[in-house]
C-alpha cells in the first residue's frame, strides 16, 4: 500500500466552493492537500488568470468569452456559489507560497514562457509542476527548464495518445519521459500504473466528481499503487488520509 500518496486539490475543490478561487484553494490546503491544481489563461490585457474554461458562464454569472475581457472588466462578474472573484496567477502564487505546492495547467500553449518566468522570478520553480496536453510542448519546457517538473495530461493529449504510450512504455522506448502523467480515473488499470513506474513516471488519477462511490474508486486506485489523486471533493482528502493511517 502506497503511503507517500500525493494529495492534490483539483482546482482547489469543486464541491461546496467555487473552483479555482482562493477560498477553494484555502479549503483544500486546510484539508491536507500537498498541491493545489489550477488552470491558467490569458486575458485581453495580458494578465494571467486562474480559470478553466474559455467562456465564463459555467462558474460565473454571465456568458462572455474570457479573451474579450480585461481584468478590470472581469471583476464586475462573480462566481455562482460563493460570489467570489477569480484570482490572477500572481495573486495565487504570492498568497499561498510556502503553504502548498502548485500544479499549473497551461490552457493556452503560448503562455508557457510567461508562466514559467513568473514562477522563476518568485523563486517557486521547485514547488511547481507545469501541466498540459501537448506532449511536445512539455518536452520543450523540460529541455529549456531542466529543473521544472512537468505533468502530461494524456487523456486528451496531443502528440502521444494512451494506446501509443502503453506500446512504447512497455518497450521502454518513450521519446520523452515526463515527471508525471495524469489519466482520467475510469481509464486507469494496473498496466498503466506499472508502465509509468517502469519508466520512472508518477501516475496520477483525476475526475471523481460524478461518482457516488468516489471514495471506493480512490481506495481501489491506491491499492493499485497510484502515485497521486486529484481530489474534486476536499472532504475526501481527510477520509483517505484516515483510511491510510489504519491500513
Amino acid at each position: 500500500m502506497k503511503k507517500n500518496l500525493l494529495f492534490i486539490g483539483h482546482r482547489g475543490t469543486r464541491i461546496d466552493y467555487d473552483e479555482n478561487t482562493l477560498k477553494s484553494f484555502e479549503v483544500a490546503i486546510k484539508s491536507g492537500a500537498h498541491y493545489i491544481e489550477f488552470d491558467v489563461r490569458r486575458l485581453n490585457d495580458g494578465n494571467l488568470l486562474v480559470f478553466h474554461d474559455a467562456f465564463i458562464d459555467k462558474t460565473i454569472v454571465g456568458s462572455v468569452y474570457l479573451k474579450d475581457l480585461t481584468y478590470a472588466e472581469l471583476k464586475n462578474y462573480k462566481t455562482k456559489i460563493r460570489n467570489a472573484e477569480i484570482p490572477l496567477l500572481t495573486e495565487v502564487l504570492d498568497k499561498l507560497a510556502k503553504r502548498t505546492k502548485f500544479m499549473i495547467e497551461l490552457k493556452e500553449e503560448e503562455i508557457k514562457d510567461d508562466v514559467i518566468n513568473m514562477v522563476i522570478k518568485k523563486g517557486l520553480l521547485k514547488d511547481c509542476v507545469i501541466c498540459g496536453r501537448n506532449y511536445e510542448l512539455l518536452r520543450i519546457i523540460k529541455k529549456e527548464f531542466p529543473k521544472c517538473q512537468v505533468c502530461y495530461n494524456i487523456t486528451k493529449g496531443k502528440g502521444l495518445n494512451f494506446k501509443k504510450f502503453i506500446e512504447l512504455g512497455n518497450q521502454k522506448n518513450l521519446r520523452f519521459i515526463p515527471d508525471m502523467i495524469s489519466l482520467k480515473s475510469n481509464l486507469i488499470k494496473a498496466n498503466f500504473i506499472d508502465i509509468c513506474h517502469e519508466n520512472g513516471i508518477k501516475a496520477l488519477a483525476w475526475d471523481f466528481i460524478k461518482y457516488a462511490n468516489s471514495v471506493k474508486i480512490i481506495k481501489d486506485l491506491i491499492k493499485l499503487q497510484i502515485d497521486g489523486i486529484l481530489f474534486d471533493d476536499h472532504k475526501n482528502i481527510k477520509i483517505i488520509k484516515k483510511w491510510l493511517k489504519r491500513t
